[in-house]
């Protein structure tokens, strides 16, 4: 029954929707930490075999955790199931396609597994803090006005005209399209995220509470969430990419893996 209602609520938040697709991949359901929720995984590796990987370059995870000599206070942010952010196009849809005992089922947004997913979702995380290109004009009409007032962005219909936007179908994405930010809509943070894993120093509290202030109005214009449980404010260290980050080190954190505690009882 868990599985049911899990696809039931996919189905009403419109995260997936029924398929015809020729691609069926398995499921396999996975307990939680809590030992009572689930979570469902999608087989994807006869998929992977036929998808060409995509170019888009990781940061270099060294990049990452230098510059941080003069930071006073320190800033993680964890995203809440990040992926689900991203729309998938109409051919991206049909190779998504599962099934599990309640039916044949497809994406709507964009799932973990598929081979190309986290540098999609990199491409995505890094435009919302370098500010490249915008949204797509369907789609920056869902965003609250808040928002586009704080950007400095006109609704749709305002300042984007017919003629600069290219002809927009369901199997372009918002790269594809191609359509400028304003050029006051600069960087953010700068590249300071590995997939979907954020962090941020600053010199002073006030500068801090600024960069973040300007981050969340940055992801809620592209509708990404981030986990408050998984991040950290206003901290003198934070953990990021398996290192505890401070004014005055880098360190790597140990893990203990389920070999060590077995052997240890």
């Amino acid at each position: 029954m868990k599985v049911y209602e899990l696809i039931k609520k996919l189905l009403e938040n419109g995260l997936v929707e029924h398929s015809e697709s020729p691609w069926a991949s398995p499921i396999v359901i996975v307990l939680k930490k809590n030992g009572v929720d689930i979570r469902m995984c999608i087989d994807y590796r006869v998929v992977n075999m036929f998808i060409k990987l995509s170019n888009y370059p990781l940061p270099l995870i060294d990049d990452l955790l230098i510059g941080f000599e003069s930071v006073m206070w320190f800033m993680s942010l964890d995203m809440a199931s990040g992926f689900w952010a991203i729309r998938m196009t109409e051919r991206a849809k049909l190779i998504s396609a599962f099934v599990c005992p309640f039916g044949h089922f497809q994406w709507v947004r964009m799932p973990f597994g598929l081979k190309n997913a986290p540098l999609v979702y990199q491409a995505v995380i890094n435009n919302c803090l370098w500010g490249f290109v915008r949204l797509p004009p369907e789609e920056e009409a869902e965003v609250d006005q808040d928002v586009l007032d704080f950007l400095q962005l006109e609704r749709p219909g305002g300042g984007v005209t017919e003629e600069k936007v290219p002809a927009l179908t369901d199997t372009m994405t918002v790269f594809q399209r191609n359509i400028p930010t304003p050029s006051h809509m600069g960087l953010v943070l700068g590249r300071s995220s590995y997939i979907d894993d954020i962090a941020h120093g600053a010199v002073s509290w006030d500068q801090l509470c600024g960069d973040l202030n300007n981050l969340l109005f940055r992801l809620r214009y592209w509708n990404i969430s981030a986990s408050l449980p998984k991040s950290e404010f206003g901290k003198r260290s934070i953990p990021y990419l398996s290192h505890e980050i401070s004014a005055e080190r880098l360190r790597k954190l140990q893990k203990e893996s389920g070999i060590c505690r077995f052997r240890a009882l």
